[in-house]
């Protein structure tokens, strides 16, 4: 498991925006379509893509349709990590 970044806010019903704040070697390219899970290893997403700068990059992900609206609020400033 290894941590994605922060969410930052919900884009829409279906997407939330993760800011990339793991800086490490690993290439962007590398994230996409990756399952998205909270800190209780609960799958929330996947990786749809990325965009920003490089050295601050973000990261759009689809929500899984079994979270509902409150849960996905409750995702807002936590830490989310990708498998």
């Amino acid at each position: 498991m290894k941590r994605l970044g922060t969410v930052s806010h919900l884009h829409g019903k279906s997407c939330f925006v993760v800011k990339y704040d793991t800086p490490d070697n690993t290439p962007l390219h590398k994230m996409m379509n990756q399952q998205v899970i909270d800190k209780n290893v609960r799958p929330v997403g996947k990786v749809v893509t990325a965009f920003g700068s490089e050295e601050q990059p973000y990261f759009l992900v689809r929500i899984y349709r079994e979270l509902d609206a409150a849960q996905a609020k409750k995702l807002v400033k936590e830490k989310v990590y990708v498998k």
